[in-house]
């Protein structure tokens, strides 16, 4: 059997469905060819796993003509794109993947994401549909020009088989597309590879940690609101931000809230992630939405406590190993929730550490790859 992958996923250099797809094209059985259709990349995850060779020199929408940003930037781009696809990485990629699928070498196509190009070339191939979360569908509010949730429906509907990342996005799915229950199959994400990094402590202040982004959906300025008097009381314990930079909107929320010395940023590779997680009084994730959410997993693998809001995936991935905290217009108790853990005796400390890590056992890549491997043979 030989799985065909195509290059959607990869054109990012670093995201959560890329990391998903790499762990799992990784642990498929041996007697499982596979390659991705993909000629230009500076994906880290596909690179640091070497699963194929790659140029990573990409001419994208971002680096085109120059870095800097100018008058109609975007348009050219596109523009080039249509008309000379081999002067773009997207355009090769796009082009080579064509190629693969006509060239027909394959027994079932993995589109990594919702461009339907490929409906035209597969003939009656069969082909898999991963749904990493049905977000837009179910907070519509916070999505008002979202452009994929109609592709992703019309390839539901066309797909062989439906992969779901949880059995919440399962539910949305027959939910709000009207898809019959056996046509999915819920593949849960794995637990993290623990890498070595180094035990010294990256700040020498105690602190709550929030990895990954903060915008719309993500609830964290409702966060930092409700965290303020928390912050302002202990002066001792500062709040650390990663992925992007605060936005002007933050900076002036930080401010106005008075928190400019109690909230921090910082950018973190895998290695400083881990440090962090490691040595943070505990993770918040206040999202009102999520697919799965890997970080969970991430913060079990370093011994790090977590918070979760309690809603959407969080409930049905952690179950009793976290601390739930309501954070929506309705209820607010995540500082009370705090507060109650600061007072919480060594006993209490290291019984949710244990749970923590006896959940984190039933997250397996490699059981979720030979799930996904069955599906494979289940179309064929």
């Amino acid at each position: 059997m030989k799985v065909l992958y195509d290059w959607q996923a990869f054109t990012r250099k670093y995201s959560g469905i890329s990391k998903c797809f790499v762990e799992l094209i990784s642990n498929l059985p041996e007697t499982t060819e596979w390659h991705i259709s993909i000629k230009d990349c500076n994906n880290f995850h596909l690179l640091e796993k070497k699963l194929c060779n790659v140029n990573t020199n990409v001419v994208n929408r971002d680096n085109f003509i120059t870095d800097r940003e100018f008058l109609f930037k975007k348009k050219l781009y596109r523009t080039v794109e249509k008309l000379f696809p081999n002067l773009t990485s997207e355009g090769r990629n796009f082009s080579y993947s064509v190629e693969c699928l006509v060239n027909n070498d394959y027994d079932v196509f993995h589109p990594t994401y919702f461009n339907e190009y490929f409906l035209k070339y597969i003939g009656k191939k069969p082909f898999i549909l991963t749904v990493h979360d049905m977000i837009p569908e179910t907070i519509p509010g916070y999505f008002k020009h979202d452009s994929q949730s109609r592709k992703k429906q019309h390839l539901a509907e066309l797909a062989s088989h439906i992969v779901a990342v949880s059995e919440k996005t399962k539910y949305d799915l027959i939910r709000f597309f009207g898809l019959p229950e056996e046509k999915i199959s819920v593949v849960y994400h794995g637990s993290p590879d623990i890498l070595p990094y180094y035990k010294e402590k990256i700040f020498d202040f105690n602190y709550l940690l929030h990895i990954g982004e903060r915008s719309r959906y993500k609830n964290f300025g409702p966060m930092l609101i409700h965290l303020a008097p928390f912050l302002r009381t202990h002066k001792d314990i500062k709040l650390v931000c990663t992925h992007d930079n605060f936005v002007s909107e933050e900076q002036k929320l930080i401010e106005k809230l008075g928190l400019k010395d109690s909230v921090v940023h910082v950018f973190a590779d895998d290695v400083q992630l881990q440090n962090l997680y490691a040595n943070a009084l505990c993770f918040l994730q206040p999202s009102l939405a999520e697919g799965f959410c890997i970080p969970i997993l991430e913060a079990y693998k370093c011994k790090c406590p977590v918070f979760l809001n309690n809603k959407s995936v969080f409930p049905e991935i952690a179950q009793d190993a976290a601390i739930f905290f309501e954070l929506d217009d309705d209820k607010q108790n995540l500082t009370e929730k705090l507060e109650e853990f600061l007072n919480f005796t060594s006993s209490q400390k290291e019984d949710l550490i244990k749970k923590q890590s006896e959940r984190l056992e039933l997250f397996s890549w490699k059981k979720s790859a030979e799930k996904l491997n069955d599906i494979y043979k289940s179309v064929i």
